[in-house]
């Protein structure tokens, strides 16, 4: 039971990962959006 805890722990610490990786590369595109020949970014997931 404490590895199953452990293992649903990981998964959302990972998505939770994901999450903040995209909201900084969302945050660096509004930054960015005036600026000239910029591309917008993105996570696949």
């Amino acid at each position: 039971m404490v590895d199953n805890i452990k293992q649903q722990l990981n998964v959302l610490s990972n998505a939770l990962r994901v999450r903040n990786q995209k909201q900084e590369i969302l945050a660096s595109n509004i930054a960015n959006a005036a600026t000239p020949n910029y591309k917008a970014r993105d996570v696949r997931i």
